[in-house]
């Protein structure tokens, strides 16, 4: 059976090429109006004998948002894909992506394969949800409204990432301060006054002592301290990487005072939005649970999520099964059961993200505003704790030498 290239437009309005078996060109114009397609022109042509790579690897979260803007927007203007692609391969900084891109274009051009299947065969560059949507905005042919949500969604949680981020590493900086801190006074200062301190006959106060027993650990037994230290962070880490021991950490994680709100409400934003992206996109709903489960970072959801597939699978309403669960907060549940009985389940969910989108700031913001006055209540604490120590034993000399 010969082999034709092609060029054809899909039902969505971009130009696909490629290679694909017919026994002539009326079967090959039969098997693309069969995908929505219809034949632009067609040729016998060699397939073009190119070395056959697969480079993979992680990529820049800026980077990958970048390409998928690009490709959006120069589908949005009607540039056909193997263009785009070409295009945005020049633009980028990253060699890695740009070299993936050039790959994925070869799969596209000379292979004939759907842009999700030439980006699924780079899994730790395209995560999943990328690759879902797009596979679903294909088979729906609303591959321009995918790729445009698919933007917006991963340009949002740039945002949310940005916030944490900067949440965090104030009282960091703080804690790590404060710690160089104390280890000095502990290291240097405090035994610079120590023989003043063994001197005297008298009961050291209490301050004092534990003080002197932590300066003593450090200077005299600091490898033993560094070896527990990475000894404990060894543990925690192959800990969470078994499932029993990752979900116990990600559960403690979300009943975390102040910091544990906030991430149970960036993982409900997520749920939600992946399941309002995938709805409008035509994904059965069992199949959207089923990539949202695989997708979300903390386990504990995402078994919340998997728990909740089930039930759909047997017929119970999505906000019924999602109930079952004490992590899914009431206004999510209620906007689904309202999408749900009105037949705008679409627009109930886009509701609800556009809630998060206002909460998860404000939820950034209230935490930061309560992170504050905890960190300088511990900051006075140890600072005070450590001059206690070296204040209380210099007072009782000369109280004992004004006494003498």
């Amino acid at each position: 059976m010969p082999e034709f290239w092609y060029s054809a437009l899909t039902g969505s309005g971009a130009v696909q090429e490629g290679f694909i078996n017919a026994p002539n060109e009326a079967a090959l114009e039969d098997q693309l109006r069969q995908r929505g397609s219809f034949l632009i022109r067609t040729e016998v042509r060699e397939r073009t004998q190119a070395a056959r790579t697969t480079t993979d690897g992680t990529v820049d979260r800026k980077e990958l948002l970048a390409f998928l803007e690009y490709v959006a927007g120069s589908f949005e203007v009607g540039i056909p894909i193997l263009e785009a692609l070409d295009d945005v391969s020049k633009r980028l900084s990253s060699k890695r992506l740009s070299k993936i891109i050039g790959e994925i274009r070869y799969s596209v051009s000379e292979e004939g394969q759907s842009l999700s299947a030439a980006m699924a065969e780079h899994p730790r560059a395209f995560p999943e949800l990328c690759i879902g949507t797009i596979r679903a905005g294909e088979a729906s042919g609303e591959l321009g409204y995918a790729l445009r949500q698919l933007v917006e969604y991963m340009d949002w949680q740039e945002g949310i990432s940005s916030q944490l981020k900067q949440a965090t590493m104030y009282p960091i900086v703080v804690v790590v301060a404060v710690g160089l801190l104390v280890i000095g006074l502990i290291g240097f200062v405090f035994p610079k006054i120590l023989p003043l301190l063994n001197s005297q006959k008298t009961k050291l106060p209490l301050p004092t002592r534990v003080i002197l027993f932590a300066s003593q650990l450090v200077r005299t037994k600091w490898l033993i301290v560094l070896l527990s230290f990475n000894a404990i962070v060894f543990v925690l880490y192959f800990t969470y990487r078994t499932d029993r021991g990752r979900l116990f950490i990600d559960r403690m994680i979300l009943k975390l005072p102040v910091f544990g709100p906030v991430v149970k409400d960036v993982n409900m934003a997520r749920v939600v939005t992946y399941l309002s992206l995938f709805y409008r996109t035509g994904v059965d709903l069992v199949l959207s649970l089923t990539i949202i489960e695989r997708i979300i970072s903390n386990r504990a959801v995402s078994l919340a999520v998997g728990a909740a597939r089930e039930q759909v699978t047997q017929g119970v309403s999505i906000a019924s099964a999602l109930g079952q669960s004490p992590l899914f907060p009431t206004v999510v549940l209620r906007s689904v059961a309202l999408g749900e009985a009105t037949g705008n389940l679409d627009q109930a969910l886009a509701r609800t993200k556009e809630y998060y989108s206002r909460e998860i700031p404000a939820s950034v913001r209230r935490m930061i505003t309560l992170l504050q006055p905890m960190l300088i209540a511990l900051i006075g604490g140890v600072i005070l704790t450590v001059a206690l120590a070296i204040v209380l034993p210099i007072l009782n000399i000369y109280n004992t030498i004004g006494r003498r």
